[in-house]
């Protein structure tokens, strides 16, 4: 059905084309009027002398019987305006979005605490760094758009991986629990499992679907995980030094990144820093070819970021890569204001009605 807006209605007020022309109608009042005034429309009756019926009180009442026609008037404008079907527009959208999972692996391990990732005068560790920017991954700032559309969780590790924030569309609870990540503290749970962590995400988002966030209907376009280390994989060094650990099965970073290739996750990986702190200001550059196959394997990028500009590029270049794509559907639900008019033409001609048999009675 079309609809018109009339320009002396409001914005909200909205008419069925079919029904609009029966406004003409009101065009016709003022010639009711005139039939009501004309003389000789009523019958009288002829008095030789109006002084007895002046002297016996006042004639408020001819006064007021203005008010009959009046009511009428305001019934059958109210009748007109019902049958015009006068309706408002409700209108509801709909966002339909083909949203990204990414989970972020964060490396927590004790090396994350060099500085060489700061900036200049300032001594802030490669874990304060990192999460500083991935803050403003999430969020968005003028270089990065970003994720309100996405799930995003978030694994830290060291030797042993733990799930700190689950895959969530709540930007404010993953960015609470971010502030509470830290590196860790016991030596026993110390080291650099890239291989279990990565298998660890992978079981985390393999059975993955679709989710539905507040007001919209999200579909999972596709599942990302962001890798990011600043050393290689020493698990099996650490087992041969503390000895095995019967509770952990150890997986390679190899093995991980087939795995998440065999579920059709995309991988990114970063290498942060500039390399392994040794002794007199010397640094052992880091073997990134476990990470580089990863990134190869699952169709994803590898990143090296020395500096802090670096790690917020490589952010802003895996935003350009990984877009949410939206489609917004619109729906108008048109409310009838019909009965309200109607209501009001019954109550007036019902007063009139009521006026003219009682108070405002005439003879003849």
């Amino acid at each position: 059905m079309t609809h018109v807006q009339l320009p002396f209605t409001p914005d909200w007020l909205h008419w069925p084309q079919a029904w609009v022309w029966t406004l003409l109608f009101a065009v016709l009042l003022p010639l009711l009027w005139l039939l009501w005034l004309l003389p000789g429309r009523r019958p009288v009756v002829v008095f030789s002398s109006l002084a007895v019926i002046r002297a016996a009180g006042s004639h408020w009442r001819r006064h007021l019987r203005l008010i009959l026609p009046i009511l009428r008037t305001v019934a059958l404008v109210c009748l007109i305006v019902a049958v015009a079907r006068p309706q408002v527009a409700n209108e509801s959208r709909r966002v339909m979005v083909e949203g990204i999972a990414i989970q972020m692996v964060v490396d927590t391990s004790s090396s994350m605490k060099d500085p060489d990732l700061s900036g200049r005068n300032q001594r802030r560790t490669r874990l304060d760094v990192v999460k500083e920017v991935f803050r403003r991954f999430v969020v968005g700032d003028d270089d990065l758009g970003g994720r309100k559309d996405d799930l995003v969780g978030m694994i830290r590790f060291a030797r042993y991986a733990d799930s700190v924030c689950p895959l969530t569309l709540d930007q404010e609870s993953l960015l609470s629990t971010l502030d509470t990540v830290e590196i860790v503290k016991d030596q026993q749970e110390d080291g650099t499992a890239i291989g279990n962590a990565l298998a660890f995400a992978v079981h985390r988002m393999k059975d993955l679907k679709r989710t539905t966030g507040s007001g919209q209907q999200i579909t999972i376009k596709s599942r990302v995980i962001i890798l990011l280390t600043d050393g290689e994989d020493n698990l099996a060094d650490i087992q041969r030094h503390y000895g095995p650990d019967k509770s952990v099965v150890s997986i390679t970073p190899e093995e991980a990144g087939d795995l998440a290739a065999t579920y059709g996750i995309k991988v990114y990986t970063i290498m942060a820093g500039t390399g392994q702190a040794m002794a007199f200001g010397m640094r052992r550059p880091v073997d990134d070819s476990a990470l580089r196959h990863i990134a190869d394997v699952t169709g994803g990028k590898h990143f090296r970021a020395e500096n802090p500009v670096a790690l917020k590029e490589i952010y802003a270049e895996i935003d350009e890569l990984e877009r949410t794509e939206a489609e917004e559907h619109s729906f108008v639900e048109w409310g009838e204001l019909a009965w309200p008019w109607m209501m009001a033409a019954f109550v007036c001609l019902c007063v009139q009605t009521m006026l003219d048999a009682t108070v405002l009675r005439k003879i003849p």
